[in-house]
């Protein structure tokens, strides 16, 4: 039997060696970069767990600061000292504070509760807690709270009764809350804002106990804008540079006006008050039914015509020219009331006297002849109560005389101008004859 020698070479052995060990080497580094991988992997997916945590709390915290900046009054009305008032993600939503698309939860399954408390009068300390859902790890929560800013906190492992602020800025304790959630739990302090509520804000709702809220510290430049539905402007003093037009109605105590005043319609006042001129102390004004009276008794003057449908003096009249009588009579016939003057078509003077358009030239004398039963006759236009009369014998042819005479011509005039004309004989009278008369009237 043949046997075979196989001589090996001891270069070749060290080489195959060198080679595994190469190997074992590639394969540690490929090994440990998988594992630093891996571990970069797992720390960007964290970060943007924590990123998308972050952004979701700062979602619900603006939803929150609005609806309590918009509901100030009615929040400082539920919230007490010790029991705080509850905001929920469904009221937020109801409101339109936040937009239904919002999920309720954050990225940990965790659920939210705005809790405010009053522990000064008006003056709110808002918190939003996080609650259920997944126990965030320390270092997440850490890491939640920096990227949601300096009003960003969580709750501890190393101290459950609490909230820690980002970076240990602020501590609240969670039993002035009410609410344990347990560490790993994400925090958001809103007492920052609560106090810029009632004083940095023009607040558009009236907040009790708190009227600068609504109170400018400092002018509006509207920039040329227009401020629309306005009810009342009330003001100590309103200065307007340029026109103003106002299609309603404006009001107020006193109007000071530099230059001319113009109107369309009536210029009305109210009350017993007119016109004045402050200057002379004089005007118009009204202060009953009837008369339009001057303030002060001040004269009217005039270079026109004053017309109207009676003129009444109380005292002298005086004209500096002629007097004109338009009113024409016809003197004899009747008028109202005495005293009234006036004239005839032909301009003799009329005046009313006793009911009758008389002339007031002078009185009226009439004279004549009259028979027994006759009636004295009045002269034209006069009245018999302006009138005196009276009778005489005129022509009584009476007999011889008798033994038996006794008597003689006789002539009366009566109240009602009748005559009795005649003569008497032997005691007895006896009509006949003609008797004569005079009658005057004014």
């Amino acid at each position: 039997m043949k046997t075979l020698n196989h001589r090996i070479n001891p270069k070749t052995i060290n080489q195959s060696g060198y080679a595994a060990i190469e190997m074992i080497v590639v394969l540690i580094l490929v090994i440990s970069a998988l594992g630093f991988g891996a571990q970069a992997m797992f720390d960007h997916a964290d970060n943007m767990a924590a990123q998308s945590a972050a952004d979701h709390q700062k979602i619900i915290s603006d939803a929150a600061t609005a609806y309590i900046k918009d509901n100030y009054a009615a929040v400082v009305s539920a919230a007490g000292p010790t029991t705080p008032a509850r905001i929920t993600t469904t009221m937020l939503k109801n409101t339109g504070y936040l937009q239904a698309s919002v999920a309720d939860f954050n990225s940990f399954g965790q659920a939210y509760s705005v809790l405010a408390l009053e522990p000064t009068q008006n003056k709110l300390q808002t918190l939003i807690i996080t609650t259920g859902g997944e126990t965030i790890s320390e270092i997440i929560i850490r890491r939640i709270a920096k990227q949601v800013g300096a009003r960003g906190g969580y709750v501890s492992n190393v101290d459950t009764s609490q909230v820690e602020g980002s970076f240990g800025g602020w501590g609240v304790p969670l039993a002035s809350y009410g609410v344990s959630p347990g560490a790993g739990h994400l925090a958001t302090a809103l007492f920052f804002d609560d106090g810029a509520l009632t004083n940095d804000y023009l607040y558009r709702n009236s907040v009790a106990g708190h009227p600068e809220v609504n109170r400018m510290n400092t002018s509006i430049d509207m920039g040329g804008n227009n401020l629309n539905n306005t009810g009342t402007v009330n003001g100590a003093a309103a200065n307007i540079t340029g026109n103003a037009t106002v299609d309603g109605t404006i009001k107020g105590q006193t109007a000071d006006i530099t230059g001319e005043t113009y109107t369309g319609g009536w210029f009305r006042t109210r009350g017993d008050s007119g016109w004045y001129n402050e200057k002379w102390v004089g005007g118009w004004y009204m202060s009953d039914p009837t008369w339009i009276r001057s303030y002060a008794d001040k004269g009217i003057y005039t270079g026109g015509e004053i017309r109207g449908g009676k003129l009444t003096s109380e005292g002298r009249t005086e004209v500096g020219e002629f007097l004109l009588l338009d009113g024409v009579a016809v003197e004899g016939t009747g008028c109202s009331p005495n005293g009234l003057l006036g004239r005839s078509s032909v301009g003799a003077s009329l005046s009313c006297q006793y009911g009758v358009w008389r002339s007031s030239g002078g009185g009226k004398v009439l004279t004549g002849f009259i028979t027994h039963g006759q009636q004295i006759p009045l002269p034209n236009g006069s009245m018999p109560a302006s009138c005196t009369w009276s009778a005489a014998d005129a022509a009584n042819p009476h007999p011889a005389p008798r033994p038996d005479y006794a008597g003689g011509n006789y002539a009366y005039a009566d109240s009602n101008r009748v005559v009795t004309c005649g003569f008497y004989d032997k005691g007895a009278f006896i009509p006949g004859g003609v008797c004569s008369f005079v009658i005057a009237c004014n």
